[in-house]
């Protein structure tokens, strides 16, 4: 799967995400730190996420801590030679989400 670094992934997944508290200096985690994983509910956005322009990035990618989480181990669906399709499926939802919404009975 080839990302398209929309980021749509860090905002609209429900997913445990390290705690940024919880890093040490030289990228690892604590292992005797009880609270090194936080719940990120769909729509928040992941507090690791930063955008350079129009491109999602990763703070912690490069960093040791990263390995193994859920974010890493995260897999797309499709072709691994073709674009992500996530994106266009969250779009979706949101887009469903939102007229559900306009169209709720007052």
């Amino acid at each position: 799967m080839i990302c398209l670094r929309c980021g749509n992934c860090c905002r609209y997944l429900d997913i445990f995400v390290i705690n940024p508290r919880s890093i040490l200096p030289d990228g690892t985690l604590d292992p005797h730190d009880p609270e090194c994983m936080i719940f990120k509910p769909e729509g928040d956005v992941c507090p690791h996420l930063t955008c350079d322009g129009d491109v999602a990035v990763c703070t912690i990618h490069h960093l040791p801590c990263y390995q193994g989480t859920p974010c890493r181990q995260f897999e797309q669906l499709g072709p691994e030679d073709e674009v992500c399709i996530m994106s266009g499926y969250f779009e979706h939802c949101l887009m469903f989400s939102a007229k559900k919404v306009r169209n709720k009975p007052d």
